[in-house]
């Protein structure tokens, strides 16, 4: 049972699905984030052959835009399914606290009402300081990856967290078609700016790069700020808050969960959200291998590359099944799941391994790296398989993720202490 059993619960039970796609999607992040590191470590880049032309097509119109708002869905997921589960354990323990119920009285419903308000309010908190933790591990990220998203989703945790505890899906609807419109606007804006400025291709992108020298203080100044930046725009102008929204409400159905019970849907889901979230990638792509931009292709990139994750996740699930009666996985689903159960060190994990190849290798030898698009994925890979190894082996110890077990350690001990809320009195 070690395989479905939750690390935050000895009794719940851990469903594959979520867990293999985070897994998987881990790949897909690695994938998306080599580009900058290729960047940051301002290696030369080799001429396009048929090859990167191919995976720059193949990673523009399926990767890039869709791992992100998948990682916030399951992040959401995952959120709206441990809120569940406090509230779940928490209204329990306030209704046996009830003077009388050990004797065997049953609770009135003002009594289960109350138990189950003062559950979600301490759902509400625990989300906030998990959030809170979130951020500051976010920062110290950033100190050597500028584009971290751990910050990110603990912004957004700790800001909506009474919605998501509270079940405010009407409200949650609204500010997601907000958000969606105000990205569509402003990605718009920004296009046209960059085409009346003659900045159309991806070639004269990276033309502008300088050549100045960078220290390990500018360095980790500039990460700080430019995350901090990002961290509020990525709140308030991307695609995570309407996708963590999306995941938390998919928590509340089995379609996750079960997905062996929805095979038609999720088959057509799966296949439509790709295939729509690669159409509405093309004018990028064509921009990615040296054509030009197209000024309304950005806003209709970050829209169908929502619509390509919930693709991705639906595949994912369907490739992992439903629970098994024996709680076991086998092949790389299992692998996958190692994975996905210790997402923050895996994700952290691509980091210091993509540091060791980019920026530690070439200081310590002298050795400037020529990589083409199809190279700089390859070693993308060969990380995330590094990381698989590194959670099969924790798991084959039974120990959860050093950096999961220092948030929760992290969020328990900064529980304050508060008085024991007043019962109303039993009718």
């Amino acid at each position: 049972m070690k395989l479905v059993t939750s690390f935050t619960s000895s009794k719940g039970v851990r469903y594959p699905s979520p867990d293999v796609a985070r897994g998987f999607m881990l790949l897909l992040i690695a994938l998306a984030n080599v580009p900058t590191w290729v960047y940051l470590a301002r290696s030369s880049t080799s001429p396009a052959d048929t090859i990167d032309t191919a995976w720059l097509w193949v990673r523009t119109l399926f990767i890039d835009q869709r791992s992100y708002p998948l990682f916030a869905m399951l992040f959401g997921f995952g959120l709206m399914t441990m809120i569940n589960r406090r509230i779940a354990s928490g209204t329990q323990s306030y209704l046996q606290s009830l003077p009388g119920v050990e004797a065997g009285r049953e609770p009135t419903s003002q009594e289960e009402s109350w138990a189950r308000e003062r559950a979600t309010v301490d759902a509400r908190r625990l989300v906030r300081r998990r959030g809170a933790w979130m951020i500051l591990f976010g920062a110290a990220h950033a100190m050597l990856f500028d584009s971290d998203v751990i910050g990110l989703y603990g912004l957004v945790a700790v800001v909506f967290a009474g919605w998501v505890a509270h079940k405010h899906w009407k409200r949650a609807a609204v500010v997601s078609a907000v958000i969606v419109v105000a990205n569509v606007v402003v990605t718009f804006i920004v296009g046209s700016l960059m085409v009346s400025q003659g900045t159309t291709s991806s070639t004269a992108m990276r033309e502008e790069t300088d050549g100045s020298t960078v220290t390990l203080l500018s360095y980790i100044s500039d990460g700080l700020t430019s995350w901090a930046g990002g961290t509020v725009r990525g709140a308030l102008l991307s695609m995570v808050v309407p996708a963590m929204f999306l995941g938390a409400r998919l928590a509340d159905t089995d379609l996750i969960a079960h997905p062996e019970r929805h095979r038609r849907l999720l088959t057509v889901v799966g296949l439509g959200g790709l295939g729509l979230g690669a159409v509405g990638g093309i004018a990028i792509a064509v921009r990615a291998t040296g054509g030009p931009l197209v000024v309304w292709a950005v806003s209709f990139d970050r829209v169908a590359g929502l619509v390509g994750a919930c693709g991705w996740l639906a595949l994912l699930a369907l490739y992992a099944g439903g629970p098994r009666t024996d709680g076991r996985l086998t092949g790389l689903r299992k692998l996958a799941s190692n994975v996905g159960r210790r997402s923050m060190t895996a994700y952290l994990s691509q980091s210091f391994l993509f540091a060791a190849v980019f920026l530690a290798l070439p200081a310590l030898t002298g050795i400037e790296l020529h990589l083409g698009e199809a190279r700089a994925a390859g070693i993308a890979v060969a990380v995330w398989l590094v990381t698989l190894a590194l959670c099969a082996v924790l798991e084959r110890g039974g120990h959860a993720g050093p950096f999961e077990t220092l948030l929760r350690t992290a969020v328990a001990r900064s529980e304050r202490k508060r008085p024991r809320p007043v019962p109303p009195s039993a009718s």
